[in-house]
C-alpha cells in the first residue's frame, strides 16, 4: 500500500491518535472514509465518461441523442447483450479497458 510497511502505518496511527486525540479520531476517520468514497465514485464516473466518450461524440455527429452514461443500463438491455467472455477473475475495470482497446483496434 503506497510502499508503506506495517511499522510505518502503526507510527502514523499512533501520531494521529496523539495529535487528534481518542475522542475525535473516530469522527475524523469516518469523515476521511466518506471523502475517499466520494473520490472513488467521482473517479468511477470520470472513467465511465472517458470510456464512453466515443459513443457520445459519434451520437453528436450522427445527430441521434446519446444515452446518458450516468444512469444504470436497463435490465432488459443487459439481458439482451451477452456478457463478454474474459479471463476468470477479471474485474469490471479490466473488462472496460479490454473493450476500449478492442474498440480502438477496430478504428
Amino acid at each position: 500500500m503506497f510502499g508503506i510497511g506495517p511499522e510505518e502505518l502503526m507510527l502514523v496511527a499512533l501520531l494521529a491518535l496523539l495529535v487528534i486525540g481518542p475522542d475525535k479520531l473516530p469522527k475524523v476517520m469516518r469523515d476521511l472514509g466518506r471523502f475517499v468514497g466520494d473520490m472513488r465514485r467521482t473517479s468511477d464516473e470520470l472513467r465511465n465518461e472517458f470510456l464512453n466518450a466515443d459513443k457520445i461524440l459519434e451520437a453528436s455527429v450522427t445527430g441521434t441523442p446519446a444515452k446518458s452514461t450516468s444512469a444504470a443500463p436497463a435490465p432488459t438491455a443487459a439481458a439482451a447483450e451477452p456478457a463478454p467472455s474474459g479471463p476468470p477473475g477479471e474485474t469490471a475495470f479490466d473488462r472496460e479497458m479490454r473493450e476500449a482497446r478492442e474498440r480502438l483496434k477496430k478504428n
